[in-house]
């Protein structure tokens, strides 16, 4: 409980988690499993009406998954942008590149 609890307090920390566990093996090999199966579906020639809902269904999912992880991405870089280190950061950073400082490099 007391995991879920963080995670709350740190919704950034929970939209990386997640992007992160898309991209480990078991996922990957999950969506592979999916993929197959999707195919074998379509290449069917009379499929069932329940077969035709289930390619629709993982189509429209697929699609909102790739939204959900293009908005997470966006979400968890700009979280990262406004941490009070990277605003510092950026802060020297814009001051260098303006002022002509030897701290340039």
């Amino acid at each position: 409980m007391g995991d879920s609890k963080q995670m709350i307090k740190r919704p950034g920390r929970a939209a990386q988690l997640f992007l992160q566990g898309l991209n480990e093996k078991s996922t990957r090999e999950t969506f592979e499993r999916l993929s197959s199966l999707v195919e074998s579906l379509e290449d069917k020639n009379d499929p069932e009406m329940t077969e035709v809902r289930i390619v629709e269904s993982v189509y429209s999912f697929m699609e909102k998954l790739k939204l959900l992880e293009s908005n997470l991405k966006s979400y968890v870089s700009e979280q990262s942008a406004n941490l009070p280190s990277n605003k510092l950061a950026s802060l020297y950073e814009d001051l260098s590149y303006n002022s002509g400082s030897i701290y340039r490099d």
